[in-house]
């Protein structure tokens, strides 16, 4: 390819998007991805670049795009993920055990009131039996 070509290139990509061409090289060490797999994003669609002669270039603006793309899916898998049937069983079973453990709990509570209530109740009720004799 020709270095008119090339320059032709490099301009149409600065002039539809607005934005700095960097080749895969500068984007691999701005995203830490590896410069093949930008490359196969690119021929997949997934990002927009063009192949100059030997060379791949893209645009800081792609870059961006892809890397807020990427955020949103994890984030979208990770919220699927926390609500994933398996995980959903979990935390119903745990909270049953836990509600269950919290009512017996709460019963033996209440006998122990009740038990000591009712103790107080014979003590008050047999002192005021001897006042009464």
């Amino acid at each position: 390819m020709s270095e008119r070509h090339h320059n032709i290139v490099i301009i149409n990509l600065e002039m539809e998007n607005l934005k700095k061409v960097v080749s895969l090289g500068q984007a691999s060490k701005i995203t830490g991805y590896h410069s093949d797999y930008l490359s196969a994003l690119i021929r997949k669609g997934e990002m927009k670049g063009e192949k100059v002669g030997g060379s791949w270039f893209t645009t800081e603006e792609e870059i961006n795009n892809y890397i807020f793309k990427q955020k949103i899916r994890h984030k979208k898998f990770a919220i699927l993920d926390f609500f994933s049937p398996t995980r959903t069983k979990k935390i119903l079973i745990s909270a049953g055990i836990l509600f269950s453990v919290i009512i017996l709990f709460g019963i033996y509570l209440y006998g122990k009131i009740i038990k000591v209530n009712f103790e107080e109740g014979k003590k008050t009720l047999s002192s005021d039996a001897e006042i009464i004799n």
